[in-house]
């Protein structure tokens, strides 16, 4: 299981480090809200220890809260369809929040689920945004990161 988990890591890190290295500014801001979260959720866990997974951590529901907002504004303003994934796959989380509020032994597998599989989707979002980026910059030079208001 380690290992998987060690795995995933060094792939989010690669996928980081392209958006950061080859992305404008949608695929850096979304690659530094990720990273943010990620070490907040490392402070959270040092600061007050494993939660019991059954209970509400209200770390994670603040650091989750400010992930969501922060995906939402990039989402609404980037001339990309990729955030609105990465967005979408926040908003999963945060339902799992709520769900987790309302009944707990019905819940237990359904929340691992909804909060451990976004930080997946997002990834995979982040990489494929990055990526379509790269190709369309290759074939059309410079365009507008933003929508045009």
């Amino acid at each position: 299981m380690m290992e998987l988990i060690w795995s995933y890591r060094i792939l989010s890190a690669a996928v980081l480090f392209l958006a950061f290295r080859k992305g404008e500014e949608p695929e850096r801001l979304v690659a530094g809200i990720l990273l943010t979260a990620t070490t907040a959720d490392f402070i959270n866990h040092a600061l007050f220890g494993d939660p019991a997974f059954f209970a509400l951590n209200p770390g994670h529901l603040v650091i989750d809260s400010w992930t969501m907002i922060a995906l939402l504004w990039v989402a609404l303003r980037a001339n990309r369809g990729w955030p609105m994934w990465a967005c979408a796959a926040q908003l999963i989380l945060m339902v799992a929040h709520a769900a987790k509020l309302t009944e707990l032994s019905l819940v237990r597998f359904g929340y691992f689920a909804m909060t451990q599989l976004p930080v997946i989707i997002q990834t995979v979002a982040l990489l494929t945004g990055t990526i379509a980026h790269i190709r369309r910059t290759e074939r059309l030079g410079r365009y507008h990161a933003w929508r045009l208001t």
